[in-house]
């Protein structure tokens, strides 16, 4: 029972114990559990109640593994251990000993989190929240000269309470930060905002930066932007002008960029982002209105070491790529269903945008709708995730295959939407010209060239057994003649592939 118990501790506090017994400077012994226990329970990992019952089952193992462990370890590995929670727990630890309120005081990484939100502002509500504040403050007052290595800091605030917000942010930049994580929310329905204090533009220890808010806006100085950073995450909702595409453009050695952004109804916006060491971008835009042809904003990209390109959009932007030789991984994830609203220029958009794909290696396409002659040409392309719905014809999937001569690795994936089922006006209507309709895809005339001589792997998943998927399942086993084995996930297609293999080294596995 004993055993158990403790290796269930151990197990939830498992981050101690990899430190522990792979530190040089700690010996090969075993902690304590009642020692384990007690910092447990400072942390806030185990309940008060829970601490006595476990330590009563565990006084006799206690006893027999002798000395403390936790306290014998060093300043600088209990600073470590404690650096992995949040800081309101971990300053519980301080009223143990003069030493631990010291240890306390020296943890790199600050946690402070408020992510109760109301828009009331009831007084038991109210007074967390001043509480909430009184503690940060306290907490950075202790700080001395000491530096900061990781700062975090999300929560809801008040308007008024900004200023706080702003004091918190230079404080930790003062103290030489290495990652700045922010996720401010404003209840206002109003929404004012302010802006990201100058200094963090200018910090040179800066390397990590992670922005979410709907409050912060940006507006960094005309040179010496971000010295040191390398990464950087931003969410924005609803922006309002084009000071946050400012800020993709100021990062001399940035080399990690994600954006997330949701962008109001009706406004045009430009986001550039120009960064001469930047090797991965993720870019997310949703439009807050019905997506048609006359809404767009602009993106530019101009990386030349950029290797990793994942683009997710409902609306497709109007894209200018410069400098993009060394991509190698693209993913592109159109998730709004056109319909109607797909013509000549939305074709444009598309082609531009396939086409700083075609020398990646492994790309990721997911689209209701794109029509083949969007295509170009993907010579150097050995790996291909496909993603297909049902809002149109999956002839997408032939093009692709003749525009990839070199394919090794296929994976389809067949997706359900409501939003296809809309173009019908009955289920039934749907059913028979869709999911039951043979003439969801063509064969092709004459047979790819990767399925000759290259393709060796291919994953089904999503088919369900309607007569397309079938088709196109059983053409690519009969015609992959070097294909060495397929990976489907349904039990009637599994069984119905196993009876024809165009190649005899094939194996069909079922998932």
């Amino acid at each position: 029972m004993v055993e158990t118990q403790s290796f269930l501790i151990s197990f939830s506090f498992s981050y101690i114990y990899i430190y522990i017994y792979t530190s040089p400077v700690v010996s090969q012994q075993p902690i304590t559990v009642s020692s384990l226990l007690l910092l447990l329970s400072f942390t806030g990992t185990l309940s008060s109640e829970r601490f006595r019952d476990i330590k009563m089952c565990s006084k006799s193992n206690s006893q027999a593994t002798g000395k403390d462990r936790i306290s014998e370890l060093p300043d600088a590995v209990l600073c470590h251990i404690l650096s992995f929670i949040p800081t309101k727990y971990s300053v519980r630890t301080s009223i143990l000993s003069t030493r631990w309120k010291s240890i306390c005081g020296s943890v790199p990484n600050l946690d402070f989190e408020f992510e109760q939100m109301s828009t009331t502002w009831k007084e038991e509500y109210m007074s967390n929240y001043v509480g909430f504040l009184m503690f940060v403050d306290w907490i950075l007052s202790l700080r001395d000269s000491l530096d900061i290595q990781k700062f975090r800091l999300h929560c809801y605030c008040r308007v008024e309470d900004f200023s706080h917000i702003v004091g918190w942010i230079c404080t930790a930049i003062r103290h030489n930060v290495v990652e700045l994580d922010l996720c401010v929310y404003s209840d206002n329905v109003v929404c004012p905002t302010f802006e990201l204090p100058q200094c963090v533009f200018m910090s040179k220890t800066l390397v990590v930066l992670k922005v979410k808010s709907n409050c912060i806006t940006y507006a960094p100085p005309t040179s010496g932007c971000f010295p040191s950073l390398k990464f950087l995450d931003v969410k924005v909702d609803y922006p309002e002008d084009d000071s946050v595409g400012e800020l993709f453009a100021c990062c001399p050695v940035l080399e990690d960029l994600s954006i997330d952004a949701t962008i109001r109804d009706a406004l045009i916006l430009s986001f550039k982002v120009s960064a001469p060491e930047l090797k991965r971008l993720r870019m997310t835009f949703f439009s807050d209105m019905i997506v048609g042809k006359d809404f767009m904003y602009d993106i530019s990209i101009n990386a030349p070491k950029l290797e990793n390109l994942d683009i997710k959009q409902d609306s497709l932007s109007v894209y200018l790529f410069e400098n993009l030789n060394s991509l190698v991984r693209g993913s592109v994830d159109l998730y709004y269903h056109y319909g109607q609203f797909w013509d000549d220029e939305v074709s444009e958009r598309a082609t531009v945008l396939l086409e700083a794909f075609s020398n990646v290696k492994c790309l990721s396409i997911s689209a209701h709708f794109v029509e083949e002659g969007c295509l170009p040409a993907f010579d150097h392309l050995t790996e291909l995730k496909l993603v297909l719905y049902d809002c149109y014809r999956w002839d997408l999937l032939t093009e692709l295959l003749k525009k990839s001569p070199n394919l090794e690795s296929l994976v389809i994936e067949h997706k359900k939407d409501e939003e296809c089922v809309k173009n019908y006006d009955e289920t039934e209507s749907y059913s028979k010209d869709v999911l039951y309709s043979e003439h969801r895809w063509s064969t092709p005339e004459s047979v790819p060239i990767c399925l000759i001589s290259h393709l060796k792997t291919i994953t089904v998943r999503g088919f369900e057994g309607y007569p397309h998927e079938k088709k196109v399942a059983k053409y690519l086993l009969n015609n992959g003649e070097v294909l060495t084995k397929m990976t489907v996930y349904n039990d009637e297609l599994y069984k119905e592939l196993m009876l024809e293999r165009g190649s005899r080294t094939c194996w069909v596995e079922l998932v």
